[in-house]
């Protein structure tokens, strides 16, 4: 029997990755079954066929990802300590505060997955700020800084590089620039930001290959039917129309700035369904060259993971 596509694979490890970035974002807490799923889509993934080097690079961004996030796991639940995406970690937690050694496996683990996904991929953005947490928590300050200052040169708007270098009392590397696009794949970002009751607001990113694949998307999120909102977190026209409420589609081409429209401003609705006015917005264009199934980005200060 030949071997399944790696890309399915690493397709599923996303996501799962993606939920527990939800869990640890919301509620400062991860399902370690969901980091397992990774991990075992990872291992499928790379008993398959990848001999390009971009299929290779995203199993070691994926595999460091899921370290990291096991490793914050454990830091949050077991040592209970502060572990998160907005400032960072605690300089030396792993010397101060985990006196049973919990989560020293596991931080050197992850010292040891962002550095070959770094190796695999010199360019990513993402992989330099997570080497940072880890090297963070187990008190190799120095190390860190010099992380943390490759993050943010490579993501100049990286407020939570900028918040870690800070505490570590390092100075930062050079202020934001103004966006542009991704400097190596073309893709679209769909960002909405909605509240999810009275007290909860949602700020989701999501990654997609095409603009066409947004479409579909909020067609199936903002239509009628069993998958009206079912994706999204409760996405719907309603929740659209809140005060804030934003639906904003980011398209990114190398070398070029990125190019926003405002979805929000284009909805109509009416009693049965929400639609979208996608006039002047190149549904069609054929992005390239494309960002790689599965790889995980971080942009806006966020790790942000593609549709399944």
């Amino acid at each position: 029997m030949p071997a399944q596509d790696p890309h399915i694979h690493l397709l599923q490890a996303a996501r799962s990755l993606a939920e527990c970035e939800f869990l640890l974002r919301r509620f400062s807490q991860a399902a370690p079954d969901l980091i397992a799923q990774a991990r075992h889509h990872c291992d499928q993934a790379e008993q398959g066929p990848h001999e390009d080097a971009e299929t290779a690079a995203t199993l070691a961004i994926l595999r460091a990802v899921a370290s990291t996030f096991a490793l914050r796991h454990v830091v949050l639940e077991d040592v209970c300590c502060d572990f998160d995406d907005d400032d960072g970690t605690l300089l030396n937690g792993l010397g101060m505060h985990d006196s049973k050694g919990v989560s020293r496996p596991l931080a050197e683990e992850a010292v040891l997955t962002a550095e070959a996904a770094l190796a695999a991929d010199p360019h990513d953005a993402l992989m330099p700020l997570y080497l940072g947490h880890a090297l963070t928590w187990t008190g190799d300050q120095n190390a860190a800084i010099a992380a943390y200052q490759e993050a943010l040169h490579r993501a100049p708007d990286d407020h939570c590089a900028r918040s870690a270098l800070s505490y570590l009392h390092a100075p930062p590397a050079k202020g934001p620039q103004s966006e542009t696009s991704h400097p190596r794949h073309a893709f679209a970002l769909l960002r909405s930001a909605y509240w999810i009751n009275n007290n909860e607001w949602e700020d989701a990113l999501v990654l997609f290959t095409s603009v066409a694949d947004v479409r579909k998307h909020l067609a199936a999120a903002l239509g009628p039917g069993p998958n009206a909102g079912s994706r999204s977190h409760c996405l719907t026209g309603e929740v659209l129309d809140d005060e804030g409420a934003e639906l904003t589609l980011h398209i990114h081409r190398p070398g070029h700035p990125t190019a926003k429209y405002d979805l929000n401003a284009r909805l109509h609705e009416n009693t049965e369904t929400t639609s979208i006015d996608w006039t002047g917005v190149p549904v069609d264009e054929l992005l390239e060259p494309p960002l790689p199934p599965g790889r995980p980005l971080r942009l806006h200060s966020r790790v942000c993971f593609p549709h399944d």
